[in-house]
């Protein structure tokens, strides 16, 4: 699924001058809801031919032209006379027997085949409330309907309310169903996000436990704070709030909406004084190791009043004074 929002096209809305037809329209090519600006040639008891400037003419059905009055028509003369111009929208195309149906009347926006999940439809009319919620006007094949629960707190719209958009989150011809909402899908579904993909994210909030980042899903993601370096680490040193990264997914919790992440090209390693056990430390070195292990522990004991905080302090202010004078 694509992780950006869709809006699909809305072909009907063109019409074609019949003259302004290019060579890359043809029989092969028209397709239903297209539509042009036909020229009458000439009329029958049973509809009009219209010239669409193709190698064929297309013949509008009584059934499908539109008077100004809407009333049912009964006399093609009525409406069209040969030598008009008119509105028309392509109903089928049969290449074979080259034959193309027409129809005054405009096709909906929206066909079955348009309507996909996560796309947005702008411009929904409210045509009614029922107590489960509201059924809105898309210009598609048929009304859709959009829960309450699925709309943003405190805003219940009216019948004749326009809505700016909304998305599609069902869609069934075969049930004749299509399933609205007035809250915005997230880009990036729960579906979407594997272990091992890497995104390009926002670094949201920076805490003690790790960093957030909103890489689209419907909740951000965490780089844990053990994910920069072992021991007590300031995340704020290695990401700012805003910056934009990109990260590793290496864990999906669906159920629990968690997704743990990873800072690409960072390596925790490159970040340890020391490179393996084999390698002895410097005095200085193992000081100021001492001195990140012990800093978590003496300000939380600090913080409750205990000693050990304050004897580590004055152990590592010793030890600091100790290698300044043998330096």
């Amino acid at each position: 699924m694509s992780n950006e929002v869709i809006t699909a096209p809305q072909a009907n809305d063109s019409i074609q001058e019949n003259a302004a037809v290019t060579p890359a329209v043809t029989l092969d090519t028209l397709r239903p809801r297209m539509g042009f600006k036909g020229h009458v040639t000439r009329v029958d008891l049973g509809g009009a031919f219209v010239n669409l400037g193709l190698e064929v003419e297309g013949y509008i059905h009584i059934s499908r032209i539109v008077s100004a009055s809407q009333n049912p028509v009964t006399r093609v003369s009525d409406v069209i006379t040969a030598g008009t111009d008119i509105d028309v929208w392509v109903v089928s195309v049969n290449p074979t027997t080259k034959r193309i149906d027409l129809t005054m009347v405009r096709p909906a926006t929206y066909d079955w085949l348009d309507l996909r999940v996560n796309m947005k439809v702008p411009n929904a009319r409210v045509v009614a409330l029922e107590s489960f919620g509201a059924f809105v006007d898309i210009d598609g094949p048929k009304h859709g309907l959009i829960p309450f629960n699925l709309m943003p707190k405190g805003q219940r719209p009216k019948v004749g309310d326009v809505l700016e958009a909304v998305w599609v989150i069902e869609v069934s011809e075969d049930k004749r169903r299509i399933g609205l909402t007035m809250i915005e899908p997230p880009a990036l579904p729960w579906e979407s996000v594997h272990r091992g993909e890497i995104f390009k994210g926002t670094v949201t909030r920076v805490e003690r436990k790790g960093a957030f980042i909103d890489i689209g899903a419907e909740r951000e993601g965490l780089i844990r704070s053990s994910s920069f370096g072992s021991g007590f680490v300031n995340v704020s040193d290695f990401v700012t709030v805003g910056e934009q990264i990109s990260v590793k997914v290496i864990k999906v919790d669906a159920p629990k909406k968690q997704i743990d992440l990873s800072m690409e090209g960072l390596d925790p390693d490159d970040f340890m004084l020391s490179s393996g056990p084999e390698e002895e430390l410097s005095p200085m070195a193992a000081a100021l190791q001492k001195a990140t292990r012990g800093r978590r522990g003496s300000w939380t004991d600090a913080a409750k009043g205990g000693k050990k905080g304050r004897e580590s302090d004055e152990i590592l202010a010793r030890t600091m004074q100790h290698l300044s004078r043998n330096k």
